[in-house]
């Protein structure tokens, strides 16, 4: 864990009913399921003092048990729909937990099973550098946008073609994008929140919200069979960690 005096609860939420790829959480990347991939990031982390998975299926719970989870509850049925924000999903979680142990906790890392090439030294680092800046709220995983550039997106208005972002010039050489700021995209695989942003404002990032930078060969997230292809392959060829 991070210390005797920092609770930090890891939380992987993982429903059932996946629509756009069934069974999704159970699906697998060499050879271990989306769901066990997050739970042993989290726990070979060293820094969750507890981990536990928020699911309303009894098929998932039994396998977040056999990857070494906690699963205290079961969520209720208005929090596994497809609709439900995953706000909800960890206050009703950290509730629970603070229910059990009549303590409040510090911070709350969040791992989706959706981003099975992270690692536990991704984490980690996470939460130490959330906890070595006191003045920032939260921290969030990105990994730079490389092919689609803000200034090369597009929209079809009223039939035409438009830029997406009418007061951004498109480059005509791809070397002219140095002189604009880096693009990055969340890709899902950690957030780390302290408590009481979480709770008593009821958001994920805060007003300060640390970035923790990974590499698009770790940033695949899982929503198609192509995603677990392209998943599959990377995990099968790894490139050195940065």
């Amino acid at each position: 864990m991070v210390s005797d005096t920092v609770y930090c609860l890891g939380i992987v939420p993982a429903r059932g009913g996946s629509k756009g790829l069934p069974d999704k959480n159970l699906r697998t990347v060499g050879g271990l399921s989306l769901l066990a991939r997050a739970v042993g990031a989290g726990l070979n982390s060293g820094v969750c003092s507890r981990l536990i998975v928020s699911t309303d299926s009894d098929t998932i719970a039994a396998e977040a048990i056999r990857a070494g989870a906690d699963v205290p509850f079961r969520r209720p049925a208005e929090l596994a729909s497809d609709t439900a924000p995953t706000l909800e999903v960890l206050l009703h979680a950290v509730a629970a937990i603070e229910g059990e142990r009549g303590r409040r906790v510090d911070l709350v890392c969040l791992l989706e099973p959706t981003c099975p090439l992270r690692e536990p030294f991704d984490v980690r680092t996470a939460v130490q550098t959330l906890l070595a800046t006191p003045e920032a709220d939260s921290l969030v995983s990105l990994c730079e946008v490389v092919d689609a550039h803000p200034a090369w997106l597009r929209k079809v208005d009223d039939g035409y073609v438009a830029p997406y972002f009418a007061d951004l010039p498109e480059p005509t050489r791809r070397q002219d994008l140095a002189a604009q700021p880096v693009p990055y995209r969340r890709n899902g695989a950690v957030y780390v929140t302290r408590r009481d942003v979480l709770v008593e404002q009821r958001s994920l990032y805060g007003q300060h919200c640390l970035p923790y930078v990974m590499p698009a060969a770790r940033s695949v997230n899982v929503d198609s069979e192509t995603d677990l292809v392209i998943a599959e392959a990377l995990h099968r060829h790894p490139r050195p960690a940065p």
